[in-house]
């Protein structure tokens, strides 16, 4: 196709940025707690106080909740896909979720990746992540910031491979609107942002409610049961979001309520159509701010309390049986910091804190184990129950220096002590370098180690047919080497190139045969290198273009051998045309290499793939009234993912999806 090859010829010329920023001295730099976001382009991901980004002592990208709209993206997880070097794909171990793999480092449900919603963490205790079919709605979201890297210095556990920070909507960034969106597969979304400002109370609400049948043409054609047909993929989700300020207080609370999400390709990977899991999550998050106690200092103190619900229910191999697997999980949070700015040329920041978490579980199954076959029994704290009631505790503090040494030079070190009550400590530092060269170049030189803590499913999982735990997991650890340029020019160049040697990582292992069972082991070192490529400039006044290439070699450091499933090059490239003054045309394309097999799977290595997305945005037709229609995989391309050897020809991907939408600014 002749536009097909355009866009290739695109991304082979302009490949992108997400962010550029101006020049700061170091008084502009100090705390600069009075200006806004917008004045600044900052991002405090990376040291917990305002800085520009680039000034950040990490690899960062930054995507606004305008670039997202303009985009087509409908979810925080389609939002992603537009970010160098991440990688979003189903997670292999069950269910289909969406995963992100960051410079080839990925295992089990992919606990590696940090995500947090205004700087609370996400991830759950069970299996280290956000939660299965997790889809949360741009609709909510100001901005996502993401750290390419290891960011435990900062914000400790989990922030491994990489941090992704969604900061919601609030009273002072809503636009005040409703929306409506209907597209393939019966999906449809609804959603109202609305804002309240007084002299001293200020609320902000977002509430979207969002559900489809799902694709059913995505058809596994043999799975662990030797059966044949569609992966489900259905969903009914609704989230609301929260805040509220009074003079030096803030509360956000955020909710999701999601009922009948499809099991993908099933638990233990067979279909399963009529399996589905329900999911309750309440966050809150109560902060409190004072400039005044101490001079040039910025006390903040920080209380969050996370309640999260989770039923799954399988029917597998027979339509008599029936597993039905419960989680509550309470995690309470408490910390309490300064920053402070008194010194010459110094802003240093202390923070302390506590965290405590339970997982109470429960289970009802009619097979296996400790029940009559047929007979719904309840397995909750049994010696057959998949895992006991389970806690942790940790206790943490850190410290970091932010040195300016001139104008141009600004130095950031700290560390970071963490304390488990079930494993022990770690001590996780970092250190960064940052060198404005020239009004238009800046370099940084970085160094970072961080850690994952073992999940509570890693640890104590038992009586599954599939995973069991280990109570003598070590926690994961990488120390990671990057080099990062950032060239703002006519063409804004952005390279980093990155070395990281990653220890003790955590996967399910097959126990010898005839079990069926994989085992939680610390299974393998991992080293990696390689480089990120973002570029973007401006044709004329009506035409951009920006992109981004990634390419990561990561090999066993025992074996030498690569790591599976991880695409060795992935390309982005996007086209944004104005015709006028209301208008707005995007066409993106992507672009994902060729993925290796592991050493014991017999099957070909999973070839490249490749899809186009076009949107097009036409704003006020009358007065507040915008409309946009979207064609996501425009030529319905025929693309998989990585899947275990027991569904021989991978997880088919969505195909073509159509969808227009309208919104009202009020």
């Amino acid at each position: 196709m002749n536009f097909r090859f355009c866009v290739y010829c695109i991304i082979i010329l302009n490949i992108t940025s997400i962010l550029s920023a101006n020049d700061i001295s170091a008084d502009e730099y100090r705390l600069l707690n009075s200006m806004s976001f917008e004045e600044l382009l900052n991002t405090d991901i990376a040291t917990g106080v305002p800085i520009k980004q680039q000034f950040a002592p990490a690899v960062t990208s930054i995507l606004t909740s305008k670039e997202m709209i303009k985009s087509g993206a409908r979810t925080l997880h389609e939002a992603l896909e537009q970010v160098p070097g991440l990688h979003i794909y189903p997670s292999d171990l069950d269910l289909m979720s969406e995963k992100v793999s960051i410079r080839g480092i990925q295992t089990g449900f992919n606990p590696q990746v940090l995500f947090l919603i205004d700087g609370v963490p996400l991830n759950d205790l069970l299996n280290g992540h956000p939660g299965f079919v997790f889809k949360m709605p741009i609709s909510i979201i100001h901005r996502i910031e993401v750290i390419r890297g290891p960011g435990s210095a900062m914000h400790g556990a989990d922030a491994f491979s990489g941090v992704i920070n969604i900061i919601s909507k609030k009273y002072d960034n809503i636009t005040d609107q409703v929306g409506v969106r209907y597209g393939s597969f019966n999906t449809w979304e609804t959603w109202v942002n609305q804002s309240v400002q007084t002299e001293e109370l200020n609320i902000g609400l977002s509430l979207s409610v969002m559900k489809s049948d799902g694709d059913d043409n995505r058809i596994v054609e043999q799975d662990a049961a030797s059966a044949s047909g569609p992966v489900s993929t259905r969903y009914d989700t609704a989230f609301l979001h929260a805040d509220i300020n009074y003079k030096d207080f803030d509360v956000n609370l955020l909710v999701e309520r999601s009922r009948d999400l499809g099991l993908g390709a099933g638990h233990l990977h067979i279909l399963d159509s009529r399996g589905y899991i329900d999911r309750d999550h309440i966050l809150t998050d109560f902060q409190y701010t004072n400039k005044d106690w101490f001079d040039d200092t910025v006390i903040k103190s920080n209380f969050s309390f996370s309640y999260l619900d989770s039923q799954a229910n399988y029917y597998p191999r027979a339509d008599w049986r029936e597993g039905k697997p419960y989680a509550k999980e309470y995690v309470g949070s408490l910390s309490t910091g300064a920053i402070y700015s008194g010194i010459n040329n110094h802003v240093i920041n202390v923070k302390v804190g506590y965290k405590y978490g339970k997982l109470d579980p429960s289970q009802q199954k009619n097979f296996g184990r400790g029940t009559i076959p047929g007979v719904l029994t309840d397995l909750t704290d049994t010696p057959f129950a998949y895992m006991q009631e389970e806690t942790r505790r940790n206790v943490y503090a850190m410290i970091q220096d932010e040195y300016i040494i001139r104008d141009d030079l600004i130095l950031t070190a700290g560390i970071r002590y963490d304390y488990y009550n079930d494993f022990g400590s770690t001590y996780n530092p970092r250190v960064a370098l940052v060198w404005q060269e020239s009004e238009d170049l800046t370099l940084k030189a970085i160094y970072g180690r961080a850690f994952r803590a073992p999940t509570f499913g890693e640890l104590y999982l038992s009586n599954t047919p599939a995973f069991i735990g280990n109570p003598d997991l070590d926690p994961e650890t990488i120390d990671t080497y990057e080099v990062a340029l950032n060239y703002r020019a006519k063409v804004h160049t952005r390279l980093n190139v990155f070395y990281y040697r990653a220890k003790n990582l955590i996967d399910y292992v097959g126990d010898p045969l005839p079990a069926t069972t994989s085992r939680a082991e610390n299974a393998k070192d991992q080293n990696g290198y390689g480089l990120e490529l973002e570029m973007e400039c401006g044709l004329t006044d009506s035409v951009s273009v920006r992109g981004n290439y990634a390419y990561q070699y990561s090999e066993n450091a025992d074996t030498n051998e690569r790591i599976a499933n991880a695409p060795s090059n992935q390309a982005f490239a996007q086209v944004q045309y104005r015709p006028a003054v209301n208008w707005n045309i995007n066409t993106q394309y992507f672009y994902i290499g060729k993925r290796y097999r592991e050493k014991t799977d017999s099957r070909e290595t999973l070839g490249s793939d490749s899809w186009v997305n076009l949107t097009i945005e036409r704003k006020n037709i009358f007065e507040g009234l915008d409309a946009l229609v979207s064609a996501r995989n425009l030529f319905d391309e025929d693309y998989t993912e990585p899947s275990s050897p027991s569904i021989q020809n991978d997880y088919p991907m969505q195909g073509r999806y159509l969808f227009a939408e309208l919104r009202y600014r009020f």
